[in-house]
């Protein structure tokens, strides 16, 4: 969900910015980051076309 997307970034970066890892596991722990990040993105901009649409219309409704 975003909820755990959001979470699990959290963690990345806390990881990250102690260097609490080695070398190899902050480059995975980037690449997963960088995952998550378009998840949240693709998450949002969903999330954004609903709420111009209802800006818009009054109404949400279903694109097809």
């Amino acid at each position: 969900t975003f909820e755990q997307a959001i979470k699990r970034l959290e963690e990345i970066v806390d990881l990250l910015e102690n260097n609490k890892t080695s070398l190899d596991d902050s480059v995975e722990l980037f690449q997963e980051g960088v995952q998550l990040s378009h998840i949240v993105q693709k998450n949002l901009g969903n999330v954004e076309n609903k709420v111009s649409k209802i800006l818009i219309d009054g109404q949400l409704e279903d694109l097809i």
